[in-house]
């Protein structure tokens, strides 16, 4: 029977196994599901924030949540609500300050500086502001850090610029009356207001001449040019091409939702892209963040689920590259292979070399007339061994060739051994004192116990060759 400890401390252990993965699978379905509605934080009435809110809740995506538009002041508001988990999506622009619990999702679309002012304000630049009325969003729109960053960048004292903040709807009205000289906002080029505000009041659109020189110090602003007559043609406004200042619009979202609720989102809105330009035409300009979005306020993950879904396979990508590193790969396996072939050739030639040497030493001792010859014959037959012993060493003759030269060298050496006693008068099994020495075993990789194929058979008295008797061919 198991003793109670283990047992106890087997169920333990099973328990908090089962724990963890029930965890684990909360944690999944969490992140795999996705939620039925989802708020957004958009604008003020009148601007182009709320509409394009508006169409985009007006989509219709099977698998897509429906969509919550909650008004604000702006920018500034949705990053704040964000921030508090009040709003899941907000639209900030590309200067909002975002905590790291915020993250992008999208682009949107380009908004510009607009500071519109009355024909009869004698306001030609925005170095004409201090003295004036100047309308302005409610707090908490990000055109206000905006305009703020306008007047400082031209050194103009705030305190010198009275400030009139209300809704843009209020301000179309203020600036008819007079009751104000001018009014800042950032929004997109071509919003249906700002065009009714122009083409039913005596105004016009203050150009931002230092708008290169804002955007070199601050890489959220980028400076354009709004086009003659892109307000009115009428009466063009504006009456020449007029440099501003222009931020990006762009989507965010908290980072604790669930990445199957932002790719549904985030796939609604490319996908709802033509429906939606038919109502707002900034829906055309929608599209992935780009490398400095990234940097500067992160990627939800959600949304890279989405845009990943684009990335072309590695192969595909780098096809190009591959396929000429695969050519320079074959090309230079077939060169080594070539230069292997010839290698082995060109050791196979040296050991057919010295078997045609060993021929001809066989031919010199046939033909020699006496012990001398035969002594000559038989240091150049050593020398050769030597050579060999030294090729082998280097690789420069195989191994498989060496075995015909081990052949034909035994054939000399038995060749040669026989002559010199012949020419000894060697009595059979009397070796005479100058009997050559037989050859050594040729070093090779070979076990001791193995002999070398070089090695003649080793000659005993009973076993030495008989002398050709005198007149014998």
């Amino acid at each position: 029977m198991m003793p109670a400890r283990p047992v106890l401390l087997a169920f333990a252990a099973a328990a908090v196994a089962v724990a963890v993965a029930a965890a684990a699978a909360t944690l999944w379905l969490a992140s795999a599901s996705t939620a039925n509605t989802v708020v957004l934080s958009a604008g003020t009435e009148g601007g182009t924030y709320a509409a394009f809110a508006k169409v985009f809740a007006a989509t219709r995506h099977d698998e897509a949540p429906a969509i919550t538009v909650l008004p604000s002041a702006g920018a500034t508001e949705n990053a704040a609500r964000l921030a508090r988990g009040e709003a899941d999506f907000g639209i900030v622009q590309s200067d909002t300050p975002l905590g790291t619990d915020v993250l992008v999702v999208a682009r949107l679309f380009p908004e510009a500086f607009h500071l519109v002012v009355r024909a009869d304000s004698g306001i030609a630049s925005v170095n004409d502001l201090p003295g004036a009325r100047v309308g302005l969003l409610p707090e908490g729109a990000g055109s206000n850090a905006l305009f703020d960053r306008l007047i400082v960048h031209h050194e103009i004292d705030p305190a010198q610029i009275e400030r009139v903040h209300a809704p843009l709807r209020e301000l179309e009205a203020t600036i008819a009356r007079g009751e104000i000289d001018a009014f800042f906002v950032v929004i997109a080029l071509g919003n249906e207001t700002i065009a009714r505000i122009i083409r039913t009041t005596d105004t016009r659109l203050v150009p931002i001449a230092q708008a290169d020189a804002m955007a070199m110090f601050d890489p959220a602003l980028e400076a354009t040019i709004v086009p003659v007559g892109a307000y009115s043609g009428q009466r063009p406004v504006p009456a020449v091409p007029t440099p501003v200042v222009s931020v990006t619009g762009l989507l965010a979202a908290r980072e604790d939702l669930p990445d199957a609720t932002v790719e549904a989102v985030v796939r609604r809105l490319f996908e709802s892209r033509q429906e939606m330009v038919r109502t707002t035409p900034q829906a055309a300009f929608v599209a992935a963040p780009t490398d400095a979005d990234r940097l500067a306020f992160g990627i939800h993950p959600g949304a890279e689920l989405y845009y990943g879904e684009d990335d072309p396979l590695f192969v595909v990508e780098y096809a190009e590259p591959l396929a000429l590193g695969v050519t320079a790969l074959a090309l230079l396996l077939s060169a080594l292979w070539q230069v292997r072939v010839w290698l082995a050739g060109a050791r196979k030639n040296r050991a057919d070399h010295y078997n045609l040497e060993l021929v001809e030493i066989i031919a010199r001792i046939e033909a020699a007339a006496g012990p001398q010859e035969l002594e000559a014959v038989r240091r150049d037959l050593f020398e050769i061994f030597a050579k060999v012993i030294v090729d082998l060493d280097n690789d420069r003759i195989e191994e498989r060739s060496l075995q015909s030269f081990s052949f034909a060298w035994q054939v000399a050496a038995s060749t040669l051994n026989h002559r010199q006693l012949f020419a000894a008068g060697a009595a059979p099994g009397r070796p005479s004192a100058s009997e050559p020495v037989p050859p050594q075993p040729v070093p090779s990789q070979r076990s001791p116990s193995q002999p070398s194929p070089l090695q003649p058979a080793p000659s005993s008295p009973s076993q030495e060759p008989e002398p050709v008797p005198a007149g014998s061919p």
